[in-house]
């Protein structure tokens, strides 16, 4: 990179973290860093007066030299007032900022269009290291001011030695080693941190899971605690041996620096010393020489130290302008802004349409074209990978095609606008979110403007069989939901049953989705819930709306207008299950495989 551009990237990084702070607590922020300056410039003069006390001890006056030791004692005095104020302000404005920050990252991965930023590993790598970081760029304020502080202290130290013997201004050369040798320790923990990313990642999820109550029966049942404890070490070990081969490394670079920069100090003093033996610099200008000289051995470790856990911070700070800027980039890129239709005439087709993940190369749909008129049902099913979900993220506005197009009657679903769409969709998933709030509010998030409606929640559970849930605690719709919080408790099937009464709580959706919601229910209470939604899709108040029933089960889903088969990402068969099954095609062998297990 550049110079000019590490200057730009820095100045960026350091004004991202003055934003942060100042968003979060302006008043906290502004009153931390004057106090740090204000103590740094007072310490400044403290040591400056050293000089004057010692001369007028020397000088043989006693007024002058307890005049002098006073204003020592209370300029010395100040700077631990200032520093002392910045001790105390410091953490709550890091608190305020973490706050602040957690609330930022939310807003900005959820706002972003697409679920890239999810399904591309390097892109989920950095945004864990965002969030296991968080408290680290929380601290950023923190960092800036030390260096800051830093920055001060060394140019004051620098103009006061320059000030008692001019060759004292070729001392920091000896820091230049010192400057060096903290980069490339900087750079090998970067290294190691990239390295071990995934690594670590996968060690927290297997200890996620070694610890989670919900994978507790098959732990036991299959043996299976000393395989995830072994493969956790191993991890552990892998990982460690990076950090540490890095740390070392690190060490040994800045103890060479170190080494340098010492050499340099000593030989300051050394030629002070000589110069006031020869009466060209006074025991005042020795005494503050000396007492500069050696404080700046340990400025420059402190600098080092700052230099080096900013530096840190700003591997942070670039993912999270990574995450910024990714997260701008993917709004400006959403440019359509038609509205949905009012109510759908026709329906829903889609349009030769294929799709790629990204960093694929092989496509998870082909050549796909499918009708979903308004007011019917069609029912998509096929073997699992086939593609169904990949659909479904199409017809929700997840991802555009990569080819081929989706349109809402006439209209391109490209042009209308995402959050206009989003509003007329509803959906149920196979990967649903256990929302552990109270009840009421768990069903009502589908539908936040009819939020705290309890009527309407219960109207929702009610059409998704779900009714007895109401009663499920003593407080019924206000029961609190979530063992750790000391609420209920709910089976998977009870929180799949949830998920589904949140998908409807909108009352007039152009598209209703409901992909494997019913995976955590037995067959028969599947094939009723979804015999109750074909019948409410084809009345007249759901004229406007298309359904889209996605199983992997085929007997649940014959109740369909029409059955879409997926296989290989394309759509192989279409048509009604007696139709289906006459062909004797996929569908059929299908089915007939699945019947038999039950006979």
């Amino acid at each position: 990179m550049k110079p000019m551009q590490s200057v730009r990237n820095f100045v960026r990084n350091v004004a991202a973290l003055i934003k942060l702070a100042f968003s979060a607590a302006p008043g906290r922020t502004t009153a931390s860093v004057a106090a740090e300056l204000l103590g740094s410039v007072l310490a400044l003069a403290g040591s400056y007066q050293v000089k004057t006390v010692v001369e007028a001890a020397s000088g043989g006056d006693p007024r002058h030299a307890l005049t002098t030791g006073i204003l020592l004692a209370v300029t010395g005095g100040a700077a631990w007032i200032a520093f002392l104020t910045y001790g105390q302000l410091a953490p709550r404005t890091i608190e305020a900022i973490t706050v602040h920050l957690d609330a930022e990252l939310i807003r900005l991965t959820t706002r972003i269009p697409t679920l890239e930023y999810a399904d591309r590993p390097v892109h989920a790598d950095k945004i864990q290291l965002i969030r296991n970081s968080s408290q680290q760029l929380a601290a950023g304020l923190q960092a800036v001011a030390l260096n800051l502080r830093t920055l001060v202290m060394l140019g004051g130290t620098f103009i006061i030695l320059v000030g008692v013997d001019p060759w004292l201004s070729l001392l920091p050369i000896f820091a230049i080693p010192r400057a060096l040798a903290g980069q490339r320790a900087r750079l090998l923990q970067v290294r190691a941190q990239e390295a071990t990313a995934e690594p670590m990642r996968l060690r927290g999820h297997i200890f996620n899971h070694a610890t989670s109550p919900v994978a507790g029966k098959e732990l036991r049942i299959f043996g299976l605690g000393d395989e995830l404890a072994d493969r956790y070490r191993k991890i552990t070990a892998t990982t460690r041996h990076l950090n540490v081969r890095a740390n070392w490394g690190g060490a040994l670079w800045s103890a060479l620096g170190d080494l340098a920069f010492t050499v340099g100090c000593v030989g300051a003093i050394a030629w002070v010393v000589v110069q006031a033996a020869a009466g060209k610099v006074s025991p005042g200008g020795v005494v503050l020489a000396a007492t500069m000289a050696t404080g700046l051995i340990v400025q420059m470790t402190s600098a080092l130290q700052f230099a080096q856990y900013l530096q840190t911070i700003m591997v942070t700070v670039e993912r999270y302008l990574w995450l910024v800027d990714f997260s701008d980039e993917a709004v400006r890129g959403v440019t359509a802004h038609a509205p949905a239709p009012a109510r759908l005439s026709r329906g829903i087709r889609i349009e030769g349409a294929s799709f790629t993940y990204p960093d694929r190369e092989k496509p998870v749909l082909a050549d796909i074209s499918l009708e979903l008129p308004a007011g019917r049902v069609i029912a998509l099913v096929g073997e699992n990978g086939s593609g169904k979900s990949t659909l479904v993220k199409l017809l929700c506005g997840f991802y555009p095609p990569s080819a081929g197009r989706i349109l809402v009657d006439d209209t391109d679903l490209a042009e209308i606008g995402l959050a206009d769409w989003r509003g007329r969709v509803s959906g149920a998933f196979q990967d649903f979110t256990n929302l552990e709030v109270v009840l009421h509010e768990s069903v009502g998030l589908g539908d936040l403007e009819r939020l705290g409606d309890r009527g309407r929640a219960a109207a929702a559970l009610d059409r998704a069989g779900a009714a007895d849930l109401a009663t499920i605690g003593a407080a019924g719709l206000d029961t609190l939901l979530g063992k750790k919080w000391g609420g209920v408790d709910l089976s998977g099937g009870q929180w799949q049953k949830l998920a589904l009464g949140r998908a409807l709580m909108r009352e007039a959706p152009l598209l209703a989705v409901f992909d494997e919601p019913a995976a955590a229910l037995d067959a028969s209470a599947e094939h009723d819930m979804f015999e109750r939604f074909a019948a409410e899709a084809r009345s007249a108040q759901s004229a406007g709306r298309a359904t889209l029933l996605v199983s992997h089960r085929f007997s649940t889903v014959r109740m369909a207008d029409a059955i879409a088969v997926l296989d290989g990402g394309r759509i192989v068969e279409f048509g009604p299950h007696e139709a289906l099954m006459s062909a004797g095609g996929k569908y059929a062998e299908l089915f007939e495989m699945q019947a038999s297990a039950y006979r």
